[in-house]
């Protein structure tokens, strides 16, 4: 369970990854040491992850969202495959029209349609709608958790 602590936290460091445990904790009125741990905790649970992010269209990269269908297999196996393809960085399960939803980020559109052709190869994918991305306004932020209640999928007590 994430209580109210692992929730500041997370938001502080979705503003700045690189902020000292020392300057959270004087924040929270916690120690060090217990932002430490915490945010050790949240990264083994796999809630949170610390990295730096680039906006892929400010480096003339191509960044691309997919819709994929499948038919005949389970979408679990199909989306497993897909998670192995070096250039896809995202892999959800979905609702709707379609089965997948994908991201991915290209260095031009020749890597885009080499990643199309290995999408298409993967048993089970009968329809790929793809979308080019033109501009980023808002990109991987999760604030939309904060005020949330958290699930006990985490492990965390």
């Amino acid at each position: 369970m994430i209580d109210e602590i692992d929730r500041r936290i997370i938001a502080m460091l979705e503003k700045d990854g690189r902020r000292r445990n020392t300057t959270m904790a004087a924040e929270l009125e916690v120690s060090e040491a217990t932002v430490r741990s915490r945010i050790q905790k949240l990264q083994e649970a796999g809630v949170l992850r610390i990295v730096a992010l680039a906006n892929p269209l400010t480096l003339g990269h191509q960044s691309v969202r997919f819709l994929v269908s499948v038919r005949d297999h389970s979408s679990r196996r199909v989306a497993e495959s897909l998670a192995e393809i070096p250039t896809i960085n995202h892999v959800a399960l979905a609702t709707g029209a379609r089965d997948l939803y994908i991201e991915s980020t290209c260095r031009d559109l020749d890597q885009l349609s080499d990643l199309l052709d290995d999408i298409r190869r993967i048993p089970g994918v009968a329809y790929v709608d793809q979308l080019i991305l033109t501009q980023l306004y808002k990109d991987f932020s999760w604030t939309g958790l904060s005020g949330a209640q958290g699930g006990s999928a985490t492990g965390l007590a």
